[in-house]
């Protein structure tokens, strides 16, 4: 068995799994951020900032591990590019969550109350996102040990295009948002600049989301 197991290689699953985790806590740590941002809390925003950054090196320790421990020459139970593909997809999130919580600390940001609502959407629209990419890969590690067969496939397809849908709405409040800040009469260059990089961010951690949920999918069919 140790023979036969060294043959086909480790399976990646249970790595990808704890690269999601700690993907969707850099992802969670938004909200909080964005609290502060509303609050004006410039304190508050410089630690959430050095919570981001820990929490993203440590993601990148396991997204190393995986790629430095995939089998080159034996065989996988998914395709080795698809897996690396979905590592280099994640990653970008947590580059994005990142970046959103540098931009954060730059300037004191006055957000009128019609805008706060719509920022606060969007950022809990992505949180959602993050969270079901989540319980997809958590399901398909589940599903790789059983050969990725039976009826609880489909429930985890369904998923993956739910992720897809909830990326369209994402950027439906982003363009939301950027009439919010654009029309406001009394809002300088500088806010508007910082708000454009922060609702960027977003929409690029919803799009990266979907990669992966893409990913994901093509790991299935391809079985």
């Amino acid at each position: 068995m140790r023979s036969l197991n060294k043959l086909f290689g480790e399976s990646p699953f249970p790595h990808v799994v704890e690269h999601s985790r700690k993907i969707h806590q850099c992802v969670n740590l938004i909200r909080p951020i964005s609290d502060a941002i509303v609050a004006g809390d410039m304190d508050r925003l410089r630690a959430l900032q050095d919570d981001m950054s820990r929490t993203e090196y440590e993601a990148d320790q396991i997204k190393d591990s995986i790629r430095q421990n995939l089998p080159k020459r034996f065989f996988l139970p998914v395709n080795r590019g698809d897996i690396l593909k979905f590592t280099r997809q994640l990653d970008r999130m947590a580059d994005d969550a990142e970046d959103f919580a540098v931009v954060s600390t730059f300037r004191k940001l006055e957000l009128d109350p019609d805008l706060r609502t719509d920022f606060l959407a969007l950022v809990n629209k992505v949180t959602e996102v993050s969270e079901l990419l989540l319980a997809v890969a958590e399901d398909l590690a589940h599903l790789q040990m059983e050969s990725f067969e039976g009826t609880e496939t489909d429930r985890v397809l369904a998923k993956i295009n739910q992720v897809c849908h909830m990326e369209w709405e994402t950027d439906k409040l982003s363009r939301r948002c950027a009439r919010r800040y654009y029309s406001s009469p009394g809002m300088d260059a500088v806010t508007i600049i910082l708000l454009e990089k922060l609702c960027k961010a977003l929409t690029g951690i919803a799009d990266h989301a979907e990669n992966v949920g893409k990913n994901l999918r093509l790991m299935i069919v391809r079985r």
